[in-house]
């Protein structure tokens, strides 16, 4: 059973002109009746020598920091209605980011996918958080206008895809959700073990039946509003990317798994693709 979310990690850079991530985290927060953690790291340089060696001693003023987040906080929590903590650290931004999380025992962790130059590209801390996290991340992409109204889910009917559906379906029940499932047909004899007693036609017509009983049991358990199999050749990642693209959905969940001390292995590469270049928002749920 999906628990009820509590409790939102929110990670900005207090110096950036993009708020699209505390924007995100606030709505989230208000329409789950959550409490918001606010975090902003100092990265600091760990090369610096300290002062008895002769190096510059780095002072952060935590203080000025945490009344410039408040300032810029009331620009969105306005009538103060949503419960909201400030903490300022000092770290590296992936790991304080993480450690925090855990230590306030997050149910989601809200990031922005921005580098500098591009909003919508992942960079590369962002990237590293989402692979090394044993929860949630929500990767923030597009400017805030209104709660996710239509979600699409690619699956692979499998337990991790499943849950992902369910979390997004817990924390934003009015959304409408399409889950779509990539068909990798075969057109000639690449693998053998595959196709031993079956030709081709036959093995790719098996191949649509079990997708399509599949994604049948999957609307009807999970009261789906719909779904959808796409006949993808050799290229699957092409094909739900292309559907994605050309669809209107304005937030992509994917499924992972968290296997301590395996982090480079935490993403499938069809759910590292889609992450990366579609243009949508991204939940990543950590099964």
């Amino acid at each position: 059973m999906i628990k009820k979310l509590k409790r939102i990690v929110v990670g900005i850079d207090i110096f950036s002109k993009s708020n699209i991530a505390l924007e995100r985290a606030l709505m989230i927060a208000k329409n789950n009746n959550s409490e918001l953690y606010i975090v902003h790291i100092v990265e600091t340089p760990w090369l610096s020598l300290p002062s008895y060696f002769g190096g510059e001693e780095i002072m952060i003023d935590t203080q000025i920091l945490k009344k410039k987040i408040t300032k810029k906080l009331k620009d969105f929590n306005k009538n103060n209605d949503i419960p909201c903590t400030i903490f300022v650290k000092e770290g590296s931004v992936v790991d304080t980011l993480l450690h925090e999380a855990n230590l306030l025992k997050a149910d989601i962790l809200v990031i922005g996918a921005n580098t500098k130059k591009q909003k919508k590209v992942l960079g590369t801390s962002a990237e590293k958080i989402i692979h090394q996290s044993k929860l949630p991340v929500l990767v923030v992409k597009n400017n805030v206008k209104k709660t996710y109204q239509n979600i699409v889910a690619p699956t692979d009917f499998q337990s991790q895809s499943i849950q992902g559906i369910k979390f997004a379906q817990n924390i934003f029940p009015k959304a409408e959700i399409c889950a779509v499932h990539s068909i990798e047909m075969i057109y000639y004899m690449y693998d053998m073990h595959i196709s031993v007693g079956y030709d081709l036609p036959q093995y790719n017509e098996l191949s649509k039946e079990n997708a399509e009983a599949s994604m049948k049991k999957l609307i009807k358990d999970l009261s789906l509003h719909k779904g959808k199999n796409l006949d993808s050749d050799f290229e699957s990642k092409k094909a739900l990317l292309n559907y994605i693209k050309n669809a209107s959905y304005d937030l992509t969940v994917v499924g992972s798994r968290s296997i301590e001390g395996f982090a480079s292995l935490l993403l499938g590469s069809v759910s590292s693709t889609i992450l990366r270049k579609v243009k949508t928002d991204v939940l990543v749920y950590v099964a």
